[in-house]
Parts: C-alpha cells; sequence; structure tokens
C-alpha cells in the first residue's frame, strides 16, 4: 500500500482525496495551516496523520520532513501531492507586487520547497510527485495575472523535474485542472474584491468595466464547475497507475480547450478574449 502526503488538504481537492485514501486504507499525512480542522476525520482514522504545515515556512516544512521520515516504511511508494495553492486578480496595473510574491510563496516556491525537501524519500522509495496545476497554465486569462503565470511556472517546474529524477525511478505528474468546485472560487473573489478597492480611481476608472465583465464570467464558471470528487478519480490514476500520465487534463470541456489553443495564433486569442469579455458585459 502507498504512503501519500498531502498539502492544502483541509478543503476541497485535498479533503476529498485525504478522506478517500484514508477509507481505503493507505497511509496518508495531511498538511493544513490548521490541523485541528481535522480532527474528527483523525479520529477516524489511525492510518493518518496530521501535520500544522504552512508551504510558505520552511520550518513547517522540515518539521514535516521528520515527521514523515520518521513513520515512512522505506519498502513502500512514497507519493507526494503539491495540492495547496490560492488564486487573485486584479489589473497588473493595480496589484502590488507583494500580491504577486504571495500567489508564487504558495503556488510556486512552496511547491519547490516541499519537493526539494522530500525528494530524498522519494528517490529511496522510487515514489511520485503529483503537482496540482490548471488549465491556467496553458492559458493566460487576462487580470488573473499572478495565478496563471504561477501556473505557467508550475508547469515548467515540473517538466524540469520530471527531466532530472527519472533516472530515479522517480514519476512526476501534472494535474491541468479547469474549474473544480471548490472554495478557492469564493476566497478568489473575496481577495480580488478587497484588492480592488485600493485601487486608485484611475485603474478603476481605466479597468472597471473589464473587471465587471470579468467577474460575472467567473461566478458563472464556478456554477458549471465539476465536482471536486472527479479530481480524486484522476489523483488516484495518478497514484496507483503503473504507467502514470505526465499531464492529466480534468474538467468540463478542458481537452477540447487545450487542443484548440495549440492552434489559435496569439492574436486569435486575444481576439477570442476580448470577445467573451464583451459577452459578459450584455
Amino acid at each position: 500500500m502507498k504512503q501519500v502526503l498531502i498539502t492544502g488538504a483541509s478543503t476541497g481537492i485535498g479533503f476529498d482525496l485525504t478522506r478517500t485514501l484514508c477509507a481505503r486504507g493507505y497511509k496518508v499525512w495531511a498538511g493544513l495551516r490548521k490541523p485541528e480542522v481535522l480532527d474528527r476525520l483523525a479520529q477516524d482514522y489511525e492510518n493518518l496523520t496530521l501535520l500544522r504545515l504552512d508551504v510558505t515556512n520552511p520550518h513547517d516544512i522540515e518539521r514535516a520532513f521528520k515527521s514523515v521520515a520518521s513513520e515512512l516504511n522505506p519498502d513502500q511508494e512514497f507519493v507526494l501531492v503539491n495540492n495547496a495553492g490560492i488564486a487573485s486578480g486584479g489589473p497588473i496595473e493595480g496589484l502590488e507586487l507583494e500580491e504577486w510574491r504571495k500567489v508564487f510563496e504558495v503556488n510556486l516556491f512552496g511547491v519547490v520547497e516541499m519537493t526539494k525537501t522530500f525528494l530524498p524519500l522519494l528517490r529511496q522509495t522510487k515514489g511520485r510527485v503529483i503537482n496540482l496545476g490548471s488549465i491556467s497554465g496553458r492559458f493566460a486569462s487576462p487580470f488573473m495575472g499572478p495565478y496563471t503565470t504561477s501556473k505557467f511556472a508550475l508547469r515548467a517546474f515540473s517538466d524540469c523535474l520530471r527531466r532530472e529524477v527519472s533516472d530515479f525511478g522517480v514519476h512526476v505528474s501534472l494535474i491541468e485542472a479547469g474549474p473544480i468546485r471548490t472554495e478557492i472560487w469564493s476566497k478568489s473573489i473575496e481577495v480580488s474584491d478587497e484588492l480592488a478597492s485600493g485601487f486608485t480611481q484611475e485603474v478603476r476608472s481605466a479597468y472597471g468595466k473589464m473587471m465587471s465583465s470579468l467577474r460575472e464570467g467567473v461566478i458563472k464558471t464556478a456554477k458549471e464547475a465539476i465536482p471536486a470528487e472527479e479530481v480524486t478519480m484522476t489523483l488516484l490514476h495518478a497514484i496507483n497507475s503503473r504507467m502514470p500520465k505526465i499531464n492529466y487534463l480534468v474538467g468540463k470541456n478542458i481537452k477540447w480547450q487545450a487542443n484548440i489553443l495549440k492552434f489559435m495564433s496569439p492574436r486569435m486569442l486575444d481576439r477570442a478574449v476580448k470577445k467573451s469579455l464583451r459577452l459578459h458585459k450584455s
């Protein structure tokens, strides 16, 4: 039976995967900033260990490593699922650099630090790294600069890592998900609205209509999002398959969108985005 460490396990995909793996008998370490959130789940499953883990905190990561290493069965495959992530948005002109840093600290640098720290265990057990990316790592949405840029970077990181560790028998997979029914939507809208309240009058005047249009589009998309359970099924394949895929496209029409992106020029994409924003405005 495999051993799995999951970051961002308190809600959404991370929580559903944690619960599913525990029910199936896997040894699971659930990393989250407030472990007490999952106390009830830990009472139900002896195979679950809760870790206080903020992926932006090197001390938390080091403590998590020591905890996992002390419990790890070296004869069973170890899997690291880098699931923790945040989203926020706004016009580039209006966003402070600190906002970019905050998103990158979680979505990219946290993944890098977690993976770097746990690679000795992954090499030892010929394990797997599964990174939770996004279709936004292929298509850059306007007013989502920090998020989409971090996901593009995560996709590149996954490629670099895979090519470095394949000789050790370590598999690397990237989950490129479309809209998923999780709390990230409501949280991202709240954060974006809060950021917008601090924009200058000039920025609000210049981008207000487009931002409003995009916000309506996000709300509509969130309603059509697939449940987290569908991503869990994909993750189970990435965890258990003898030959896991390099890239998993998950979500409504996501494979179709990915294929379309291969054939559309940047200018064609620009026109499509502008048309979409106008449609939401109407």
